[in-house]
């Protein structure tokens, strides 16, 4: 999947770790340093790479990188309307 491989990029960039790997479940307990800010900072960094804009209400709403790839798809397939 195009968007894992993309996010995957991304999560390396912002935790400066060129080993890690996520899956749909992935979440902040499972890479070191995934705190309040560097959240702030990945969804930034998501925003910006795919050109969209996450509603507080759905960055709140993530439990784990599946739930942002939902809402990643979801902002993509809107825009092509």
């Amino acid at each position: 999947m195009v968007i894992t491989s993309n996010l995957t990029t991304i999560f390396r960039k912002v935790f400066s770790n060129k080993n890690i790997s996520i899956n749909t479940f992935t979440t902040a307990s499972d890479i070191a340093g995934w705190d309040s800010l560097t959240h702030i900072e990945l969804i930034a960094e998501i925003e910006d790479f795919f050109k969209i804009r996450f509603s507080f209400n759905e960055v709140v709403s993530f439990k784990n990188t599946g739930d942002i790839i939902d809402c990643i798809t979801k902002h993509l397939e809107s825009n092509k309307k």
